[in-house]
């Protein structure tokens, strides 16, 4: 009896075994997971590659074992011969990996085209002075499809243009433009400039000269004036002119002392209109002083087109005459809008605080490319029917200004006696036209 006991344990013994060793041999292929497996993960050797690169391929489980000569690789949800993959056309693809039943998540792999040919072209054939000329690059791939190169690189008559794919002309006769990318040049194609025509009539806006600063408590009630002007017309050009006190003024500098000092400034605030009549206190009573000079009909205007890239900056400026005007000057500046910083306030404007903590300062005085009262216009130029133009090239120096697309280009057209005969400004980049 004792044998026979023993005799059936040793059975019940074997059995077990046998039973354990069958459930280890179907873990492999596409049986249950081994004990830790719960996830797999394909990894291609690169993200992105041009057309006819070949893409290889890893699949690792969450142990870090490599799979990869027992997985099986899909792209776009049709398997594929082992772990490597050259596509036959451009664009994206899903890419996954199974494993053990375990599926990985997909991943994209972006192939790019090759451009085989490239063209430029222009915007127009023919411009007047002072429009922009807008170049395209279009690259034709290796499936004939065109697209934008906006990373080629535009030569304006023999230069690399500073200003990117875009140009301000500022005299007559050809532009002649080419591009280059990837070791690819262009034909030259030529754009003609003609002269500007000028209108029998011009709108004429108002000027603000503010002196101001920001230590300045009772300047507050002039920036609330300009305000209320400019919610009353558009046909207003604004300029403040920070002059230093105490504490300092960060919006100082050269041109703006250069002004208040032309003009015997000494207290603060003070605003002139059109370099004329200084702007009666209180301001904000006083609107209609700067709006009915503001909004008539004169014979002279200006116009100004203007581009930035960078701290590369492109002015062309207009000043157009529909009768001769003897003595007249060009001021050009550039402002800049958006500058924060507090400003002391002794008014009840603003809500009366004591001090506007990050006060929003507007169309602040930072550069002139011109004398600070105006460049002489040659007097053959300021005949009727005639337009004068004259362009800038700049490189903004570090510090000069805070955010280049936030600068306005402000142009005066002034007398021998430096009144305002016309005036205008647009930020950079935006056109402003005779009107």
């Amino acid at each position: 009896m004792k044998v026979k006991h023993l005799f059936q344990i040793f059975l019940v013994v074997i059995a077990t075994s046998l039973c354990s060793c069958g459930s280890s041999s179907d873990s492999d292929g596409g049986g249950d997971n081994p004990s830790g497996l719960t996830s797999i993960s394909v990894v291609p050797n690169t993200y992105s590659a041009i057309f006819g690169s070949e893409f290889t391929f890893i699949v690792k489980t969450n142990e870090g074992a490599d799979v990869t000569s027992d997985a099986v690789i899909y792209v776009n949800d049709v398997a594929i011969a082992g772990s490597s993959y050259t596509p036959a056309t451009a664009g994206s693809f899903t890419i996954k990996a199974v494993y053990n039943n375990l599926t990985s998540p997909n991943v994209t792999i972006t192939v790019d085209p090759i451009i085989e040919s490239i063209e430029i072209q222009a915007n127009n054939s023919v411009v007047n002075i002072g429009d922009t000329i807008t170049y395209y690059v279009i690259g034709t791939d290796n499936d004939g499809n065109t697209s934008t190169l906006t990373s080629a690189e535009v030569y304006i008559n023999g230069t690399i243009s500073a200003t990117g794919n875009k140009f301000i002309p500022g005299e007559t006769g050809t532009v002649e433009a080419y591009a280059t990318f990837n070791g690819m040049t262009t034909e030259t194609i030529s754009v003609t400039v003609q002269e500007n025509t000028a209108l029998a009539s011009f709108t004429k806006k108002a000027v603000i000269e503010d002196y101001t600063g920001t230590w300045c408590g009772w300047c507050p009630r002039v920036a609330y004036g300009i305000e209320l002007v400019e919610d009353q017309t558009s046909d207003v050009v604004v300029v403040a002119a920070h002059i230093t006190g105490s504490p300092a003024d960060p919006f100082q500098n050269t041109y703006s002392v250069q002004l208040a000092n032309a003009f015997n400034v000494n207290s603060f605030p003070t605003a002139y209109i059109n370099r004329t009549a200084e702007w009666t206190y209180p301001e904000p009573n006083n609107v209609s002083q700067v709006t009915s000079t503001a909004g008539s009909s004169t014979t002279s205007g200006v116009a100004i087109n203007s581009l930035v890239k960078g701290n590369n900056l492109s002015v062309v400026v207009s000043a157009g005459f529909a009768q001769n005007t003897t003595g007249a000057k060009l001021v050009v500046y550039i402002l800049e809008d958006g500058l924060i910083y507090d400003q002391h306030n002794y008014t009840d404007y603003y809500g009366g605080l004591d001090v506007l903590t990050n006060f929003r300062h507007n169309n602040v005085l930072r550069y002139s490319f011109t004398n600070i009262l105006g460049d002489a216009i040659p007097a053959n130029e300021t005949v009727a029917n005639n337009v004068y133009n004259v362009k800038y090239d700049f490189t903004i120096p570090s510090g000069l200004v805070n955010v280049p697309n936030n600068i306005k280009i402000a142009v005066m057209l002034v007398g021998a006696d430096n009144k305002v005969i016309n005036a205008g400004s647009a930020f950079v980049g935006q056109d402003l036209n005779f009107n």
